[in-house]
């Protein structure tokens, strides 16, 4: 397929693409200085399952006449005509996902078996749901597998604003979102609204993954969450430079993605992830200079 025919046929699934490429690894980027860059693997797959228990549920909704007099089957053929809907569910399993994490007190050291349980449990309630909804198995298989070519103008409307009024706020947050994450007793000893911001960073990065879940899957968005960070990481001079070479990677890994699936007639999904892994070597091979 040429790029013009591809442009043609999938130019907003393209543009969600790009977009979550260049937003993403700076969400990932500030997870990763506060050494939870696990929350970007285990937070989409929480979205997925909220998708697929929300196709579970849409026969009951639609006969409480949520939908109108529209028919089930309808509405669950088109990704497009409960687009609001699919949203709600996953912003609901990506925030009780974020309570899980972030809520219990970590006295024992289990920290990271208690992530790796909560993915665990994400993913097997992923595809149950779905294997169980006679409607949702299609379309939550195509979003796990990767086939993320299916976002409209609509979608592409609600991802866009996200993503950067989400990339606005933490540029302007910055500072004190830095402080926290590398020295949170001296934020607090210094007076700073570290509650408060750690708040409006767990909404901002709730959402966004709640919203690029939906237009992108959980397989891109955890390697777009994840991968560009750890390269830039190396590499950057100061932490500006690495949130913005975060976005570089992630952008030349959308489009070094785009380009091979078209190429080679492969999901768009593993191959931008593909793409971000081979991107990000090359940092992985310099010393660490922080």
């Amino acid at each position: 397929m040429s790029f013009a025919e591809a442009w043609e046929f999938f130019r907003w699934s393209i543009l969600a693409i790009l977009a979550t490429g260049i937003a993403a690894p700076v969400l990932g980027a500030f997870l990763l200085l506060r050494r939870t860059s696990f929350h970007g693997l285990a937070l989409p797959q929480f979205a997925a399952a909220g998708i697929a228990v929300g196709f579970l549920l849409l026969p009951w909704f639609v006969s409480l006449g949520a939908f109108g007099a529209a028919p089930v089957e309808d509405i669950a053929a088109d990704p497009h005509a409960a687009h609001g809907y699919h949203l709600i569910f996953a912003a609901l399993g990506t925030f009780l996902g974020l309570a899980a994490l972030v809520a219990p007190q970590d006295r024992l050291g289990m920290e990271s078996a208690r992530m790796a349980g909560a993915f665990a449990t994400a993913s097997a309630v992923t595809i149950l749901c779905a294997n169980a909804s006679p409607f949702g198995e299609i379309f939550v298989n195509g979003i796990l597998t990767g086939e993320s070519l299916v976002v409209g103008p609509r979608e592409f409307a609600t991802l866009a604003p996200t993503l950067a009024i989400s990339v606005l706020l933490l540029f302007l947050l910055r500072h004190d979102l830095v402080l926290a994450s590398l020295d949170r007793e001296a934020a607090l000893v210094q007076r700073r609204p570290v509650r408060s911001h750690e708040a409006v960073f767990a909404a901002l990065l709730g959402t966004s993954i709640a919203v690029g879940t939906m237009s992108v899957g959980p397989v891109m968005l955890f390697g777009l969450l994840v991968l560009p960070p750890l390269g830039a990481r190396r590499l950057a001079n100061s932490v500006r430079g690495f949130f913005v070479l975060s976005a570089v990677v992630g952008l030349v890994s959308t489009v070094a993605g785009l380009c091979a699936s078209f190429w080679i007639d492969l999901p768009p999904a593993p191959c931008v992830v593909a793409a971000a892994a081979i991107v990000t070597l090359p940092g992985a091979l310099f010393p660490h200079r922080s």
